[in-house]
């Protein structure tokens, strides 16, 4: 019947059709999404529209009888399966430079036309080609186990699956491709029904782990939100309300369990003037400094926080007032010692702490708070530069 040759290719422009209106859906979300998930999505997008449009020449090459088409179409493959392995490494955060995406897509062309022009009935071409492409889905698989292993979402593993299962298919047809001629395995794969399966399985499972992807990158994206939420941008701290919220949780822990607690809130002594002095550029820079002195001076369980404008507290689990009081001091310490220069000027810095432990009787973090507090300021009123302690 004259109409059998055409199915395939009305299938290839059906898949074609809903890749490229995919790659479309795909392409205007990126347009309003924050770097580098929006660089990710782009590249899946043209992944996806170059998949079933290879597809569609591969068809149109073998029923126009016209064998020049399969360069082009081999191109598109090897090119839509390098996007992807971009897309994921880009949604991890490396670069991967254009350099990666032409040269095996240009090897790809080169090696189809010498096949063609030498060999134009060898299908060796296409298995190579189904090699170079297994190798980058499986590297696309790689990149999203390693998501799911770095604690990202469990559409990582859908998406792994998916590039797993297209790999394998690709790397197998490449293995029957290179069996003798006489090996009914090869005549099989030869068919045009062992090629409708290689080419429906390759276009599908990317478009279906597209959903998966578009997870991934949501998931990227609520990790990068709530990291700025929970992180000072200017000092790298734990903000005001991430400080209140797990310092809470803690104080809570270490009552329930019976285990001291302290905190230690610090204020830098007359930050107008070097304010004043140095301009807020001059005064950011103190900050930075004082942040990264206090954090080298706390231990790795400890929790630093900036309050807000020049005032700093520092969470202690396992810490009694006295170990507290030698914290405290040590940090004071360490602050005075800075050797800043704004401009060529050095800044000169101090501050002052108040110190408390957790008791029996406090009723929560606000308690705590208040009787540092105290301690701050009869430091202050002491002459600065000093520790507070209330008992």
């Amino acid at each position: 019947m004259p109409a059998l040759p055409l199915q395939p290719l009305m299938i290839a422009l059906t898949l074609a059709a809903g890749g490229v209106a995919m790659a479309l859906a795909l392409w205007a979300s990126a347009r309003r999404q924050p770097e580098p998930l929006r660089t990710a999505q782009l590249l899946w997008a043209r992944g996806l529209a170059a998949l079933p449009l290879g597809w569609v020449l591969l068809e149109l090459s073998l029923a126009a009888g016209t064998p020049a088409l399969s360069v082009p179409a081999k191109m598109l493959f090897m090119a839509a399966f390098m996007e992807f392995l971009r897309a994921m490494r880009t949604l991890e955060g490396e670069h991967v430079a254009r350099f990666w995406l032409w040269m095996p897509v240009g090897a790809v062309g080169m090696l189809s036309l010498g096949f063609l022009a030498s060999y134009p009935t060898d299908p060796m071409r296409t298995g190579l080609l189904s090699l170079l492409c297994a190798i980058a889905a499986a590297s696309t698989a790689q990149s999203a186990w390693h998501h799911l292993r770095s604690g990202g979402s469990t559409q990582g593993g859908v998406l792994c699956l998916a590039f797993v299962l297209v790999a394998t298919v690709l790397a197998g047809r490449a293995g029957l491709l290179f069996l003798p001629d006489s090996a009914s395995a090869r005549t099989w794969a030869e068919t045009p029904l062992a090629q409708g399966l290689l080419l429906g399985i390759c276009v599908l499972g990317p478009a279906v782990a597209t959903v998966s992807f578009v997870l991934v990158g949501a998931d990227r994206l609520l990790d990068r939100l709530e990291r700025i939420a929970s992180r000072d941008s200017l000092t790298g701290a734990a903000s005001r309300h991430a400080f209140f919220e797990t310092a809470g949780a803690r104080l809570e822990d270490a009552r329930r369990r019976g285990q001291p607690l302290a905190v230690i809130v610090l204020d830098v002594d007359r930050f107008k003037g070097v304010n004043d002095t140095f301009g807020h550029a001059g005064g950011d820079l103190a900050l930075q400094g004082i942040a990264d002195a206090l954090r080298d001076g706390l231990r790795e369980q400890d929790l630093l926080g900036r309050l807000g404008g020049e005032e700093f507290a520092a969470l202690l689990p396992d810490a009694d007032l006295a170990l507290a009081s030698q914290v405290a001091e040590r940090l004071r310490r360490a602050v005075a010692s800075l050797d800043l220069k704004f401009e060529g000027r050095p800044i000169p810095l101090r501050i002052c702490a108040g110190v408390a432990s957790l008791e029996p009787g406090d009723d929560g973090l606000h308690a705590l708070l208040v009787r540092a507090d105290r301690g701050l300021y009869d430091a202050k009123r002491g002459g600065r530069d000093r520790v507070g302690v209330v008992i």
